[in-house]
């Protein structure tokens, strides 16, 4: 039933992001949920899969925004980005996952290919969506989308951790868009004036 897997996420968010992963115990989680053992087993059939499950519901949820944002323009695209990142910040349990899926994934073995596997997924669909951008408004960045996408990541996550640590306001809101324009627009320039010189 949806309502069960979906009382069984937002238990698992809460639940790992206040113990972490290796502290998380499917017991608590069912118990959070209101649902026995077996119903965690049964429909995720492990710990581990039931934080890839949660990674990949909110990565979906966000994708499907940002999407809807692109399909509008650009800058819609920006703004729908800059409005999932300030989401993740307001929210302890999305900013500690946030943090937490980077940390068990070094701790943690038997994790560490299941949030590298999520990672790549995140850099594919964000160069799909560089390539869009590039070609709806053809300029020339003159990097691999890839690299443009492994930025913007980095990016993000850096400023969900700045938004939660500073005092309201210290940090401007409309932050990402305006470094991500900065950042297309030195690119289009550096490849509008073509490699430096090379040779004396």
């Amino acid at each position: 039933m949806a309502r069960t897997r979906t009382a069984l996420l937002g238990a698992a968010a809460d639940v790992f992001a206040e113990r972490g992963y290796d502290g998380a115990s499917v017991d608590e989680i069912a118990r959070v949920a209101g649902v026995s053992v077996g119903s965690i087993y049964s429909r995720f059939g492990s710990k581990q899969d039931l934080f890839r499950a949660l990674m990949t519901d909110y990565l979906d949820d966000d994708l499907e925004r940002v999407r809807a944002g692109l399909d509008a323009g650009v800058e819609q695209g920006l703004a729908a980005l800059e409005s999932v990142l300030l989401q993740a910040a307001g929210s302890r349990p999305s900013t500690l996952l946030d943090a937490e899926s980077w940390a068990a994934a070094m701790r943690t073995p038997a994790l560490r290919a299941t949030v590298a596997a999520h990672h790549r997924r995140v850099r594919s669909e964000a160069a799909a969506m560089v390539a869009r951008s590039r070609e709806r408004t053809g300029v020339d960045l003159g990097v691999p989308d890839e690299e443009v996408a492994v930025a913007m990541i980095a990016l993000f996550h850096g400023l969900v951790r700045e938004y939660r640590l500073g005092a309201p306001g210290e940090v401007a809101p409309d932050l990402y868009s305006r470094m991500v324009g900065a950042l297309a627009t030195g690119l289009a320039v550096s490849a509008a004036d073509g490699p430096p010189p090379s040779g004396p």
